[in-house]
């Protein structure tokens, strides 16, 4: 392959990557304004090898991050966490009051299938549930998003068992 196609193919990949993040970043300081005027100033929850083995016995998500960024406030805490549902991921905020979800957004959707998670409807299924919720008999699965509703339930899981 000669010189000038590698480096056209290189740019092109480039952009799509700041693309994504872009999307990525816009979405979520969209969903920081929806809960807070002046949003909080971020945190970052480091994983230790406990916390590690715990996540990855009792909630299996596709990928343990080393910490994860939250904003929190005296009321309430704002987790976006991300998981893989069939082959891409999906960037969801997560918002926890009083240790039950308060609200729950897909905020970057990246599969080709299964987008209907995205879907109020859908997502209001979260609100009040916690630790002790059961996502697989409590939340109605969607025929064809499988995966993505698996991954959704990992997420929001995750964020209550991080808050907690």
């Amino acid at each position: 392959m000669n010189h000038k196609i590698k480096i056209l193919i290189m740019l092109g990949l480039l952009h799509c990557v700041y693309a994504s993040v872009a999307q990525t970043d816009s979405a979520v300081k969209d969903f920081l304004a929806a809960e807070w005027s002046q949003p909080p100033k971020p945190q970052r929850l480091w994983i230790d090898e406990n916390k590690k083995q715990f996540i990855e016995k009792s909630i299996n998500p596709s990928q343990i991050k080393l910490s994860y960024r939250y904003w929190k406030d005296a009321e309430k805490t704002l987790w976006i966490l991300d998981e893989i549902g069939k082959e891409r991921n999906i960037t969801t905020g997560i918002v926890i009051e009083n240790r039950k979800v308060k609200k729950v957004e897909i905020l970057v959707y990246r599969e080709s299938r299964g987008g209907q998670v995205q879907n109020p409807q859908f997502t209001q299924q979260y609100k009040s549930k916690d630790l002790q919720s059961n996502f697989t008999k409590e939340i109605d699965s969607i025929s064809g998003a499988t995966l993505s509703v698996r991954a959704v339930n990992k997420q929001v899981e995750l964020a209550l068992w991080l808050d907690s």
